[in-house]
């Protein structure tokens, strides 16, 4: 008789512990890795290499996934031997695993002294990319001396298109020879990606922020923002964005083109408050003359701090969530003005000041000493029309009038 109640007292044990597995699962919202989008890299970790899940309004999101996924990194260059020997020196120093981010280089110009720096790397270099004979630019004769913002927005075309419609990749980590990188600037990517998969509102990942000045900035590296503003400047770009796109690519300045309504529709770009990627010296002798380089880009801070980023949720920055906490924080900050910044402000956690016209804005910014200019109505880093840095002690948001939030179409110029 015992034997038999012992035995019964086992067989229940084990169903009511089997019956609480199952649910702890459940409620963790478990899921089996048999997902049709996930693939087995070479060396047996998961990879995500496409996913086409169409969820937009997420009330729920399970935990977002920290599986390895492959994303190379395709490098920009054309005739700085020394800044793509640098460049690529960096890449190889962060990089962890050559088969999850392997890397592209991309030349153009027909640089003999900056090929054969890339071939000196040997297969530490997956993929040399020399653009071909294209034919001639058509320059406009008024845009004669700007024939260099031609060549390079054809020749990101030419080889991003290359990369993701003949080399099959599905997304990348797109730099150029002249980018500084963070210690933890390919981790920072490899969690990120995993946002596109639950917010389709998102639709390019920056590791550079505008106005990542020292003093303007919170020393959190692990502080993530939306923006509507794409930066570049380190970015993560996936194929179905760039086959949206690619139809309608310029013939030049593709980066503002980028940030045209017609491209951007209404989707963020997430940007770090810590710059993952900063401009060398060689900045200075690009197509741009260096604009801005002494007075901005040389002053942006970039992350040498050590991020845990896979023990890192980034699920906050999804809009759903990001939005109602985002907008209640700004519009709990008081409001002050430009003159209150010198006597008022002193230890308040945040504050707003707050702009009318384009014109208004680029004074307070002036008086921050932030990047005051906008392409296409939209200011560098903002995000529903607010930009927001550091000033002493306190969170400035420069937000507009304009209330509830509504469009860029509706900021004037004065």
């Amino acid at each position: 008789m015992r034997p038999t109640i012992a035995k019964r007292i086992i067989i229940t044990t084990g169903v009511f512990f089997l019956i609480n597995v199952l649910l702890l699962l459940s409620i963790k919202g478990f899921h089996s890795s048999s997902n049709r989008d996930e693939l087995i890299s070479p060396r047996g970790r998961l990879v995500h290499r496409n996913s086409q899940t169409n969820a937009t309004n997420v009330g729920w999101v399970p935990s977002l996934s920290n599986v390895d996924v492959l994303l190379p990194i395709v490098v920009f260059a054309c005739n700085r031997p020394r800044a793509l020997q640098t460049h690529i020196e960096a890449l190889l120093r962060i990089r962890k695993d050559s088969q999850l981010n392997p890397i592209i280089v991309s030349l153009d110009c027909n640089d003999q002294a900056t090929i054969e720096i890339a071939k000196k790397f040997g297969d530490k270099i997956k993929t040399i990319i020399e653009l071909p004979n294209l034919g001639p630019l058509n320059v406009p004769t008024s845009h004669k001396l700007l024939a260099g913002y031609y060549k390079i927005a054809r020749h990101y075309n030419y080889s991003i298109n290359y990369v993701f419609n003949t080399l099959k990749y599905e997304a990348i980590i797109i730099t150029e020879d002249d980018l500084e990188v963070s210690p933890d600037f390919l981790d920072y990517f490899q969690v990120l990606y995993s946002l596109f998969k639950h917010d389709k509102t998102i639709w390019c990942i920056s590791a550079w922020n505008d106005n990542g000045i020292d003093q303007k900035i919170d020393r959190n590296a692990s502080l993530l923002h939306r923006s509507d503003f794409f930066p570049g400047l380190g970015w993560l770009l996936t194929r179905s964005v760039f086959n949206e796109i690619k139809s309608n690519w310029p013939k030049a300045f593709w980066d503002d083109w980028m940030r045209k309504p017609e491209q951007r529709r209404d989707r963020v770009c997430i940007r770090p408050e810590v710059s993952r990627t900063g401009i060398s010296p060689e900045g200075k002798k690009g197509v741009s003359g260096g604009q801005f380089y002494d007075r901005y880009l040389r002053r942006i801070i970039k992350n040498n701090d050590p991020i845990d980023w896979k023990s890192t949720d980034v699920s906050y920055l999804i809009k759903d969530r990001y939005d109602p906490i985002f907008e209640a924080h700004v519009n709990a900050c008081p409001v002050i003005t430009v003159s209150d910044l010198a006597t008022t402000v002193g230890d308040m956690k945040c504050a707003q000041i707050r702009y009318s016209n384009k014109k208004e804005f680029i004074a307070i910014a002036d008086a921050l000493q932030i990047m005051n200019d906008f392409k296409d109505n939209v200011a560098r880093t903002a995000y529903r029309g607010v930009v927001q840095c550091r000033f002493g002690k306190t969170r400035i948001y420069v937000t507009s009038n304009i209330k509830p939030w509504k469009s860029y179409a509706d900021i004037v110029e004065s």
